[in-house]
């Protein structure tokens, strides 16, 4: 009889092998790398996984970390675009694959070897993901240019946000799960709930709105995101943390985060119509001529100048407020024998946190568009900084520490990623849309 895990196996083999179902089943034209690249990860991490020392929670992690980044770049393709039901679906898959991942990651506890299966779970699956993703935005004719999209203009889109079904179905699916978690909670656990999902909704809306803004190449509305969007995050996630993950608040943090990062796409793409900003411009090579007004370089300046205070003045701040310092566990704490400065851990954290933006920002958009190799490329490095940044958040859920350094040096990492993005896209004229042979209208899916 075949068990959990070599049921686990056999499904990771079926998604590493689904590229060549969509080329030669479904005639989807797509590179021949977006076949074999995966399935090689896959395999790979497969055996990795045999010599750990539990086959089963190594298999395990493998799964989860290949669906958390398979539905990570398709819901980032689709937060992009125009389609409220497809973001919604993806976003489910990703947010709940994101939260086992977490949970496991976080049982383990500094297990270092995991970081295999994390690279051949981000390979491979953001690359099964950034696939088939593609391939429903060609059926469905799914564009990424929200100026484009009548359902906005103005005195529309009331209308649109009524008639969208999923929209109503999270909202009364929360509701309802709130309700549950009063009648059956223990007192702190219905705190937690109603906390987590707070977080959660506001963590996933201002994650749109950054997430799009680095798309589009805006450095100011990149820096407000930026900045919104990282408190909220390292917020809801050191609280999670310091919560040990547990898996009764998974199915209201799926919800809560699916209607934040809906909410805040629909938000992003009235305020892109308004101010008239689109992907791709960067590809006409004639704009990059033209020289940039000195007022897009202030964000860079003011990030600059925050990380700095912030690395100077924390233990003055501290000293002032009354609080505390406690001492911080360096993200590598195989090499944390106590006696390193805390100034030097700060350091250490804030390029942390700028180096895992700057190639969030690469893979994101790498994600987005149509070269495999950009995308294959990036995701290397991106695991292995983002396995260490939830290391050390895991190991220092603790928020005054955390949140500034992080939030100020992670907005910086996003704009300088996005400036390294758009150069390598105008080099390799890589487009976010998928080319199709005959234009077709949206259809409203």
């Amino acid at each position: 009889m075949v068990g959990f895990t070599e049921c686990l196996v056999l499904i990771l083999l079926a998604a590493g092998a689904s590229g060549f179902a969509l080329k030669y089943i479904l005639n989807f034209n797509t590179r021949l790398s977006n076949c074999v690249v995966p399935l090689s990860f896959i395999v790979c991490g497969i055996v990795a996984a045999s010599w750990l020392r539990d086959f089963s929670e190594a298999i395990l992690f493998l799964s989860a970390s290949t669906a958390q980044f398979a539905s990570f770049v398709f819901v980032s393709r689709f937060r992009q675009r125009g389609s409220f039901f497809w973001h919604a679906l993806a976003s489910l898959a990703s947010n709940g694959s994101w939260y086992v991942t977490m949970h496991a990651l976080d049982s383990a506890r500094s297990y270092w070897w995991l970081y295999a299966l994390y690279v051949a779970g981000i390979v491979g699956g953001r690359v099964i993901g950034a696939t088939w993703a593609q391939y429903v935005e060609q059926k469905f004719h799914i564009k990424s240019d929200a100026t484009r999209d009548p359902r906005l203009a103005p005195g529309q889109r009331i209308q649109f946000i009524t008639r969208e079904r999923t929209f109503w179905v999270l909202i009364a699916s929360l509701i309802f799960y709130i309700i549950y978690g009063c009648l059956t909670f223990s007192e702190d656990m219905t705190r937690a709930l109603i906390i987590v999902i707070g977080l959660s909704i506001l963590q996933n809306l201002t994650y749109a709105l950054g997430t799009r803004a680095a798309q589009r190449g805006n450095n100011w509305f990149i820096a407000i995101t930026g900045i919104s969007a990282g408190i909220t995050f390292y917020i809801s996630a050191a609280y999670l943390f310091s919560k040990n993950m547990p898996l009764l608040l998974l199915v209201p943090y799926m919800l809560s985060t699916t209607l934040g990062s809906t909410t805040g796409a629909l938000i992003s793409m009235i305020i892109e119509r308004a101010a008239k900003l689109a992907p791709d411009r960067h590809l006409d090579k004639t704009r990059d001529s033209k020289p940039r007004a000195w007022h897009t370089r202030l964000p860079y300046l003011a990030m600059i100048i925050l990380v700095a205070a912030w690395v100077l003045l924390q233990k003055p701040l501290f000293s002032f407020m009354g609080r505390p310092i406690g001492r911080l566990i360096f993200p590598l704490p195989i090499l944390d024998t106590g006696t390193i400065p805390r100034t030097v851990v700060i350091l250490s954290a804030a390029f942390l946190f700028f180096l895992n933006e700057v190639l969030q920002t690469l893979m994101s958009r790498a994600g987005n568009r149509n070269h495999t190799g950009y995308h294959t490329a990036t995701c290397i490095p991106k695991g292995l900084v983002n396995f260490f940044k939830v290391s050390y958040i895991s190991l220092n859920p603790s928020i005054p520490d955390i949140v500034p350094i992080a939030v100020f040096s992670g907005c910086l990492g996003s704009l300088c990623g996005k400036d390294i993005s758009e150069r390598i896209e105008r080099w390799l004229q890589a487009k976010m849309d998928v080319d199709v042979d005959e234009p077709a209208p949206a259809k409203n899916v």
